[in-house]
């Protein structure tokens, strides 16, 4: 398949999606990113759920390894078909569905390098989850002496492919699960400053990670931020509804209405 533009990949896991995210995702890039992009969707049974307009790409579920994280092994399973499905591609934007764009941006924007601070060092209790994968990154890193500056900034990133993929054969990650932009940030990129997106001020992200987030400031961040974000745990009702409104013009909710959750 030939491909002279950007390419944005939504990695898909069937079942850990809790409402709208995905159509929200899906709409914020075709509204706001102001570059020419295919968007894809890779993963297992993708093609029954991605929207029209957005390529699919079917991708099993890897079997489970023992002292492995499944999820990161199953990355590198997916990525590897989107190569083989681009292959004159020169990298592409890992995002997720739970990544709203709200404000227009362009590669740029993408390419600023972002941290959260440093990847801590934590006794690993659990190998097959991720802060195991975090654990043994980090070790990785030590061992080859590179920085272990923390990337995992629930953001998109770009990544190239020809040094993805030197990763992905150095470190064995068909079999063995890694954080891969801790890796791949860290060994091509550790010595440049970066953005502390955990920091204000700053323009690129409001994360929602608590059942109880301050309204007032998602409220803010749709005018403020380029990104908004949410984990599993931050997916309430009232952000639902901001977001059904900002994206579809829904009168759900009242902008007015400020009040923590």
């Amino acid at each position: 398949m030939k491909h002279t533009q950007i390419l944005v990949v939504i990695p898909y896991l069937p079942g850990q999606g809790q409402g709208r995210e995905l159509e929200y995702a899906v709409k914020g890039w075709q509204r706001h990113f102001k570059e020419d992009f295919t968007l894809v969707m890779v993963g297992d049974g993708v093609s029954a759920v991605a929207p029209a307009g957005v390529v699919a790409i079917d991708s099993p579920r890897v079997a489970h390894r023992a002292g492995q994280y499944r999820q990161h092994l199953d990355y590198v399973s997916c990525f590897r078909k989107v190569r083989e499905a681009f292959p004159d591609s020169y990298g592409y934007i890992r995002t997720a569905d739970d990544v709203y764009c709200v404000h227009d941006f362009e590669l740029l924007d993408v390419l600023t390098l972002k941290t959260i601070g440093e990847i801590g060092q934590n006794s690993i209790s659990v190998p097959e989850s991720w802060q195991g994968d975090k654990q043994r990154t980090r070790a990785a890193l030590v061992e080859g002496g590179y920085s272990v500056h923390n990337y995992t900034t629930h953001l998109p990133q770009f990544f190239q492919w020809e040094r993805m993929e030197m990763i992905w054969e150095k470190y064995k990650m068909d079999e063995v699960s890694y954080v891969d932009e801790d890796l791949y940030y860290n060994i091509f990129y550790g010595d440049r400053l970066a953005v502390n997106v955990h920091t204000e001020p700053q323009p690129y992200k409001c994360g929602i990670y608590r059942s109880n987030p301050d309204v007032a400031k998602i409220e803010e961040a749709f005018s403020s931020k380029i990104w908004i974000t949410n984990s599993p745990v931050g997916w309430v009702p009232q952000l639902d509804m901001m977001l059904d409104s900002y994206y579809n013009g829904a009168s759900t909710w009242a902008w007015g209405n400020r009040q923590d959750i």
